[in-house]
């Protein structure tokens, strides 16, 4: 596995907080999400709130509604409910609309293309078809040249703060599970998130890989990005998450840090069996 100590040990020097970076943003808020499944709600009246380099995770037993409110956010599923995005309504019930807006899904199982090498994973992650053709090509030349150029910083980057450096041209078919992993977190970084959405990202590694992944996911947070996480490794939510969410039969049962929710007995409830010590 590669270093994960070198992780954002390249690019560009971080911008200066300012006085207004001290308040966190809100950049997701969720609100009142509700899926229904043939007159059986999986997510009622849900709300959650992501701000701007903040972790929150999502914890609860199987068949709690976790993987569906994710799936209702991203517009995998139909939902109702109010969606705002750096303060701006998102419509639900279309990916692409939520990807435009900002939100990057990285599911359970990491999706390479294996037939290509890691760096050409990235490239491919980081296309932006509205600014491809004749039309664009005339009317926002400026633009897609900053995009191409943001794209290859990106897959120059990505790669090596995801802990592959010195391996893009790697096939991805060779690469551990651990190493696939972390290339997926690299696939959604170079597209420019404002927020990381993840399905269980700690399932199937070793007590190193899980490392490495928490470094990472830290390190994508301390650059602004905000990261709604579902995770069932109790010691993984909470070296990461700065708030929980606790779900039970689609509803909230419980909200806080994670020293709050262990104290919480309700919390303990709902999650007992389903949330696990690594």
């Amino acid at each position: 596995m590669p270093d994960p100590v070198r992780l954002y040990a390249s690019g560009p020097e971080p911008i200066p907080a300012t006085a207004s970076d001290q308040v966190r943003q809100p950049v997701l808020r969720a609100r009142d999400i509700r899926v229904d499944f043939a007159g059986v709600r999986a997510v009622d009246e849900v709300s959650v709130r992501v701000d701007r380099g903040e972790v929150v995770g999502v914890i609860g037993r199987h068949g709690s509604g976790k993987t569906t409110l994710l799936n209702a956010i991203t517009g995998v599923v139909p939902a109702t409910g109010d969606l705002f995005v750096a303060g701006l309504p998102v419509r639900l019930g279309s990916p692409e609309r939520s990807r435009r807006a900002g939100l990057v899904r990285m599911f359970q199982t990491p999706q390479p293309v294996r037939a290509l090498s890691g760096a050409d994973n990235v490239v491919l992650a980081g296309s932006d078809i509205r600014h491809r053709g004749l039309l664009a090509a005339w009317l926002s030349r400026p633009l897609m040249a900053r995009v191409e150029q943001e794209r290859q910083f990106g897959a120059r980057v990505a790669p090596d703060r995801a802990g592959a450096r010195g391996r893009p041209e790697r096939g991805a078919d060779v690469l551990t599970y651990g190493e696939r992993r972390l290339l997926d977190i690299a696939r959604g970084m170079v597209a420019v998130p404002r927020v990381l959405i993840l399905d269980e990202p700690s399932a199937g590694l070793n007590a190193r890989e899980t490392e490495a992944l928490l470094l990472l996911l830290r390190g994508v947070a301390a650059d602004g990005v905000g990261l709604l996480v579902v995770d069932h490794k109790i010691d993984f939510v909470d070296a990461l998450c700065d708030r929980v969410t606790v779900l039970e039969s689609g509803r909230v049962v419980a909200e806080g840090t994670p020293a709050e929710v262990r104290r919480d007995r309700r919390a303990v409830d709902a999650c007992s069996g389903g949330v696990r010590d690594a």
